[in-house]
């Protein structure tokens, strides 16, 4: 609790807290509004039983004589504000007949040298109808365990599970693997009403943030990150019947929803935009600090990391596209985050020359991504092209010289090892299936690139004419498991044609989607909100659906 900053992290998580502890949050933090000191406003019942309004000012870590009084945001003039200028002016009027409690709230311990100054200021101003209370981060800790995580809520074998994912930080396949023990059975529970899926993502909101600040505190938050995008597609599934609606409690699940998304961006911005994208620029940097002598290990984590980078564009990207229903092409995006993504992903490829070089088929899914986002900006249309042709070049060299081609073997130790012989026959069982080479072909031919798209159609016709190139669709039973992937689904469009001029796969794929029903029937595309699907196939390592790109390529 210490260790959460002020702005945007303990006044983020209290709220839901309090909520979950049975208060009505009234007021929740805003930035650009004068609050006269109250940053978070409740109603609930005391100690004593009796129904009162709880005013809390939020502070940073331990509190000390600083932060008592010696600045402009410390403490006691927020007090004083809340004294003088909340409590007469700003307070509803259903609200004005209740008796106050002003709560100092921090997230670590008062120091010795400021105590009796803050024991006096509570004497002095106590009154029948005031009384204040210190909320330390002991007393928040504790309604965080016993509270959200009580056992009446939380089995104790879930209960462990979290706090082992806590222990592990530093170890991040470890930590997601307690973690994601905790979000199964946690969403498994019965909740047929809107509140009861409310608190179990509340649940999941809180533990997350938990998980994040002890691993930022470790200087690891490879594990919180994989931890929030499960986070993020299971609480979809637990919230979407509850989403879109007018009620109340609809209201509260996408406030509740949205918190959980802004948690994932928090943590991406903490592992990647803090710790990895400033050095994208410098040749090799990237690829030296994965910190691995084989090539196998570099080549995964670059391409991970660039669906993971691409996959944040997109977000930003939707966030500003305002009303439109799937991925667009403009030229008036006007963001200068995007903007900025954009050339670190450029940039990364550039200095990094694994990526041009992918060793799995299944890398198509962060290749897709990465083109997606490059195209959706028709400034880097032109970086989406020569992306393609330099991937077309190196897949083309790799398979004729019998080096690390594309393979569609999964398996870690099958990757280390490939190509283990140097045969026709190796090659052709490596390469009997395909989603990656259509997907080049497609971008080729549609960006104008005649001589990629050319050079794809030889190579194919010449040595992969055993090659099933297909594409992945959603079927009837891909919104029950495309974003917890309980079970396999989905159908295959195969046969994709390789042509010089695309026209044909272009048809082919454009006919299949104008008469397939499920793809618009998934609720993350029928509640306009497309970048969940995209994290559930970058997650759950689905390629990604021809109807999400298709249109940029028309």
């Amino acid at each position: 609790m210490a260790s959460l900053r002020e702005s945007g992290e303990l006044d983020a998580i209290l709220p839901d807290l309090l909520s979950e502890l049975g208060y009505n949050v009234i007021s929740r933090p805003m930035i650009g509004t004068r609050q006269y000191g109250v940053d978070i406003a409740a109603v609930g019942k005391d100690e004593d039983g009796e129904r009162k309004l709880f005013l809390f000012s939020v502070k940073q870590g331990d509190l000390t004589r600083t932060d008592w009084e010696g600045t402009p945001q410390a403490l006691r003039p927020s007090l004083d504000e809340i004294r003088t200028i909340y409590l007469r002016l700003r307070v509803p009027k259903e609200y004005q007949n209740l008796k106050t409690v002003i709560c100092i709230c921090f997230g670590g311990e008062v120091r010795q040298n400021v105590q009796d100054n803050v024991t006096g200021y509570i004497e002095e101003h106590t009154s029948d109808r005031l009384t204040f209370q210190q909320w330390n981060g002991d007393l928040i800790s504790g309604l965080l365990i016993d509270g959200i995580l009580k056992d009446s809520l939380v089995e104790p074998a879930l209960r462990t599970s979290f706090q082992k994912a806590v222990a592990m930080v530093d170890e991040p396949a470890v930590c997601f693997e307690h973690f994601s023990e905790l979000v199964h059975q946690l969403c498994a529970k019965e909740a047929d009403f809107a509140k009861d899926r409310a608190t179990i993502a509340r649940q999941l909101y809180l533990c997350l943030w938990v998980l994040f600040v002890w691993a930022r505190d470790a200087e690891n938050v490879e594990g919180p990150y994989q931890a929030s995008e499960l986070v993020v597609l299971h609480c979809w599934k637990l919230l979407q019947p509850s989403l879109g609606k007018s009620s109340k409690a609809s209201r509260e699940v996408g406030e509740v929803f949205n918190e959980i998304v802004e948690l994932h961006f928090a943590i991406f911005d903490q592992l990647v935009s803090e710790k990895i994208l400033p050095h994208v620029d410098k040749l090799h940097a990237i690829s030296t600090a994965v910190g691995s002598s084989s090539p196998v290990d570099v080549n995964l984590k670059l391409f991970d990391l660039a669906g993971r980078i691409a996959l944040h564009g997109l977000w930003k990207l939707w966030l500003a596209s305002g009303d439109e229903c799937l991925p667009a092409v403009r030229d008036d995006w006007n963001d200068e985050q995007v903007q900025d993504l954009a050339q670190k992903l450029v940039l990364l490829a550039r200095n990094n020359p694994a990526l041009l070089s992918p060793m799995q088929d299944a890398q198509s899914i962060d290749i897709a991504l990465g083109l997606m986002f490059l195209t959706m900006q028709k400034d880097w249309q032109p970086a989406a092209i020569n992306w393609v042709e330099a991937l077309t070049q190196q897949i083309i060299f790799a398979f004729r010289t019998h080096a690390r081609y594309p393979t569609i073997q999964q398996s870690y130790r099958e990757l280390l090892y490939h190509p283990r012989e140097r045969t026709d026959e190796y090659r052709q069982e490596q390469t009997a299936g395909s989603t990656l080479i259509p997907l080049l072909s497609l971008w080729a031919t549609r960006l104008g690139n005649a001589k990629t798209a050319q050079d794809l159609a030889d190579f194919t016709e010449k040595y992969l004419a055993h090659c099933n190139c297909q594409l992945w669709l959603p079927d009837e039973d891909s919104e029950e498991h495309v974003y917890l992937r309980a079970d396999e689904h989905g159908a295959m469009l195969n046969g994709v044609p390789i042509t010089p001029d695309g026209d044909a796969a272009m048809e082919m794929i454009q006919e299949e989607c104008s008469v397939s029903p499920h793809f618009p029937a998934l609720s993350a595309i029928e509640m306009g909100h497309w970048p969940i699907l995209l994290l559930a196939c970058r997650h759950h390592r689905l390629p990604v659906p021809p109807q999400l790109w298709i249109g940029l390529l028309s």
